[in-house]
């Protein structure tokens, strides 16, 4: 009896850490919430499904290398209760989304505890960027990859690996309407607190050069809203709750953002934009010292088009200075806006037309067998 294999007490057990993959694992498991035993770790979308809620995604929700370090105690005790858990319920499928390095050590220690159901993960890690030993890894301890972007497939060719292109969520956005625009500067600080303390000050003053421009700034999380408050006291400014964001994209004539997947929603929005990612110095440091991260472009619609689509302003070169200079050009400069616009009609074009397979249709097809 001891060697029998444990019963199934779950379908599926999704752990999930960031707001985008949040997003997707609710269009992953939105139209079979209501079919199958789920649980884990969730972000907001997540619990609006009938999911039963192991852990909240905030204990895992970190930025750069000094919060980490600080708050080290909570992620390995997090990271020690999901896999008990996991072991415990014996999940059929086990959908590990986007935290590359939580995802790919929690699947070899789930592997090397006895566990033998499917482990999937969604999102491939930056192997075609660096630390591409990480392939060996997904190809051994991983059952399936789903892939965002058409060209993270091609890696795969030759890989024993089962590998499905998905598709980008926001691959089915449509340009906005010209004639919906406003005198707008959307202003995008990003999602956690370390990003606006150190982005939104320089967005705030650049964009006070330009007066006749209503400033509006996407508050992403409710708990962000008192910190954006106190740096835009005095300041006159629009603060719009993120389920607004569709609206403000809507209506903005340029951004200013953190860099992240926001940038190719406004690029599929057709929206002029800049690009900016601070990080701390020693974050930096150790990224080009260490992992060798010495990339080509870091914005996503630069590296889908192997091009200077937008400007991105990537560490040290986040001065307010910078800041100053690529926005003028947008605001002052017709040839610029245009070329963007250029390049954003093949990016969406390039997006669109590569066939994508449904991720819904494969985690059920699993669960069947």
């Amino acid at each position: 009896m001891d060697n029998q294999k444990p019963k199934n007490k779950l379908d599926i057990f999704v752990l999930t850490g960031e707001l985008s993959g949040d997003v997707l694992g609710f269009e992953y498991l939105k139209d079979i919430a209501k079919q199958y035993k789920i649980e884990g770790v969730l972000g907001p979308n997540l619990k609006t499904l009938p999911i039963k809620e192991f852990l909240s995604m905030e204990r895992l929700n970190f930025m750069g290398l000094s919060k980490p370090i600080k708050s080290i105690i909570q992620i390995i005790s997090s990271f020690r209760k999901i896999k008990k858990r996991i072991l415990k319920t014996n999940p059929k499928i086990v959908l590990l989304i986007d935290l590359p390095d939580i995802n790919l050590l929690m699947a070899k220690r789930l592997r090397k505890s006895g566990f033998t159901g499917k482990i999937f993960q969604v999102v491939c890690p930056t192997i075609w960027a660096w630390r591409p030993k990480r392939k060996r890894i997904l190809e051994k301890y991983f059952d399936h990859l789903f892939c965002l972007f058409p060209f993270e497939k091609e890696l795969f060719k030759d890989s024993t690996l089962k590998v499905t292109y998905s598709g980008h969520p926001l691959r089915s956005i449509n340009p906005r309407k010209a004639d919906n625009l406003k005198k707008v500067i959307a202003v995008f600080p990003g999602s956690r607190k370390q990003e606006v303390e150190t982005l939104l000050p320089d967005f705030l003053t650049v964009c006070k050069q330009y007066p006749d421009y209503e400033i509006h700034i996407s508050v992403a999380k409710k708990s962000l809203r008192p910190t954006i408050e106190r740096i835009c006291k005095g300041s006159s400014v629009i603060l719009r709750a993120a389920s607004e964001n569709k609206n403000l994209i809507d209506e903005a004539y340029v951004a200013l953002s953190k860099n992240g997947t926001i940038n190719l929603e406004l690029a599929l929005s057709h929206i002029p934009q800049i690009s900016c990612y601070k990080g701390s110095r020693l974050e930096i440091f150790i990224f080009k010292t260490f992992f060798l991260i010495y990339l080509p472009h870091y914005s996503l619609p630069n590296i889908l088009l192997r091009k200077r689509v937008i400007p991105e302003l990537i560490g040290p070169f986040v001065r307010l200075k910078n800041i100053k200079q690529e926005f003028e050009a947008i605001m002052n400069s017709e040839i610029v806006r245009e070329s963007m616009l250029e390049d954003y009609q093949r990016l969406s074009k390039h997006i669109k037309e590569s066939s994508i397979q449904n991720p819904t249709k494969i985690l059920t097809t699993q669960l069947c067998d």
